[in-house]
């Protein structure tokens, strides 16, 4: 397979044009210095001697990664492609000459190590938003130059950019750790008209400023809280929070929702009820619905004006909860999310997943968070009433945020996370896995929900622009060479896509007049208006006459 992939994309991509753009992104001397040159300047001119600092420490993880590059070179020796083809045309004699170089070992590609561990590394620790594509294009365009000249087999540039990605996100933890003793810049530059988060330090800097005494506007406080076979956690559970909540200073309610328990939950939790009075009320759910369902169910019972939600597990501290709710009403947010910045997880199963999935999230949401994930949230219950959760969409909350409020007006805060002292996490590496396939959803209905004609419509668009411009190619070919292009698998790809081209964009015109429909006899509407508190006008009034 590994052959045969090498002799398709020599052979069935060979062009004069393709020859000269690899020889060139191929060429240490020509493309990777001068592109090393033009990052430094930008590094410089946008952060100054920070900026000088993290391109030393980039290069230093490129440099580490060329090292090891070299070590398992010699550890597999593996030949190149062409170091076989010269040597079969040598017939074993004589000393190895021609484009491979003094060094004929080919695993991993040197190549692919230097070029991803850059691209992981800027996309994961700079702030320099417009470098992060480029720099994965460029890699996968050296990557590709390896095999197209036959320099190496595909499996060797795919382990040498597994091997890359490895040592830029080793090199980015490391930067992101010790940010502050390096003095480097911010991790990311804000977009255009979107808040950034604030970072730890400017965060305990505001807490510090904020006057504690001002009393806090009145409001009613609900606690939302799902549970599911947490049977030994019920008593402490409830212990803790009227502990935490002793001397708040308005009125709140405690909701806790038996997610379908197989253990006793229900029956303890009713119990306990019972013990503290009628402000803590007990839900039970007929069957296990899932940790989005029972959060739902908590949240369409909760009666006050501001909501809370916790695990029901102990690992999220109820002391947090009034802090976090003094900031959503002094700041007037309309969200504050937890954020667990010292984690009591398994680092390889939990907290690194963890904060792979929250950049990834952050990026494609646009809704930039430390740590999705956390259940201890505050919420204006105006604003989450009308977000509705459905399958395990709870991990994407803030993004169904951002459909109603404005981002300015979702922030994090740093809480308190303890480990978990009884029962088991409900949470395992598989939720990877369901965490992809559900942002997908969430980017469809953040992006394309009143629209969906434009997501299935430029899809459309490339396909059939790709398809067409093959299908012209070929024409051109067989008008002007005489060429016999009806065994050509180019052909059909062509072909193809122009075909798939007609479904999506006929696709996206029956989205659109499904998206109508729905709109036209739903009782949501596409916007949200922020209540200004003001009393409602009678319909004789506020209208300007010309007596008045």
């Amino acid at each position: 397979m590994d052959e045969r992939l090498l002799l398709w994309i020599n052979q069935g991509w060979a062009h004069p044009l393709l020859d000269g753009l690899f020889w060139l992104v191929s060429q240490r001397l020509w493309f990777a210095f001068p592109l090393a040159a033009i990052l430094l300047y930008d590094s410089v001119r946008r952060c100054g001697r920070a900026g000088g600092k993290l391109f030393l420490l980039l290069a230093a993880t490129v440099a580490v990664g060329d090292v090891l590059g070299n070590l398992l070179k010699d550890l597999f020796a593996e030949p190149r492609p062409c170091q076989a083809a010269f040597e079969l045309l040598r017939g074993f004699d004589g000393p190895l000459s021609g484009p491979c170089g003094s060094d004929p070992n080919g695993m991993p590609s040197n190549h692919a190590v230097n070029f991803f561990a850059a691209a992981t590394f800027v996309a994961l620790v700079t702030p320099w938003r417009g470098w992060r594509v480029g720099l994965f294009a460029a890699a996968a365009l050296v990557g590709l130059s390896r095999i197209y000249l036959g320099k190496h087999y595909p499996s060797q540039v795919v382990a040498g950019a597994m091997i890359g990605a490895t040592i830029g996100w080793m090199g980015a933890w490391l930067a992101v750790r010790y940010r502050a003793t390096l003095g480097l810049p911010p991790a990311r530059e804000p977009p255009s008209g979107r808040t950034a988060i604030p970072t730890p330090t400017e965060m305990s800097m505001s807490m510090s400023q904020t006057d504690h005494r001002v009393a806090l506007p009145p409001h009613h406080l609900s606690l939302v809280v799902p549970l599911y076979n947490e049977l030994d956690n019920v008593v402490p559970l409830l212990a803790g929070i009227h502990e935490a909540l002793a001397n708040y200073a308005h009125p709140w309610e405690l909701i806790v929702v038996d997610d379908g328990s197989s253990d006793g939950t229900g029956e303890r939790l009713a119990a306990e009820a019972g013990r503290y009075g009628p402000h803590v009320r007990v839900l039970i759910l007929q069957r296990n619905f899932g940790q989005t369902a029972a959060m739902q169910a908590g949240i369409d019972a909760a009666r006050g004006e501001v909501i809370a939600t916790l695990d029901g597990d102990l690992q999220n501290d109820p002391a947090d909860v009034p802090r976090l709710v003094e900031r959503l009403l002094h700041e007037d947010l309309d969200l504050v999310v937890g954020w667990r910045q010292k984690r009591r997880d398994n680092v390889w199963s939990r907290t690194i997943p963890s904060r792979i999935a929250n950049r990834l999230i952050g990026n494609i949401t646009g809704v930039r968070l430390h740590d999705y994930g956390c259940s201890l949230k505050v919420y204006r219950a105006s604003v989450i009433k009308e977000v509705r959760l459905y399958g395990e969409m709870h991990r994407f909350i803030p993004a169904w945020m951002s459909v109603r409020t404005a981002t300015s007006r979702i922030r994090e805060e740093v809480v308190n996370h303890r480990a978990r002292l009884h029962g088991e996490s409900k949470y395992g590496i598989s939720r990877a896995f369901r965490v992809m396939v559900d942002l997908l959803s969430v980017y469809f209905f953040l992006r394309f929900l009143t629209r969906p004609g434009h997501f299935f419509g430029r899809i459309g668009l490339v396909s059939g622009g790709s398809g067409l411009l093959i299908l012209a190619y070929l024409f051109a070919q067989k008008l002007l060479f005489a060429a016999n292009i009806g065994t050509r698998p180019l052909l059909l790809v062509g072909v193809l896509l122009v075909l798939m081209a007609v479904q999506f964009l006929t696709t996206g015109v029956l989205s659109e007049l499904i998206a109508r429909t729905y709109f036209a006899s739903s009782t949501n509407p596409s916007y949200a208006v922020r209540p200004d508190g003001s009393k409602a006008l009678a319909p004789d009034a506020g209208w300007w006459t010309p007596h008045g």
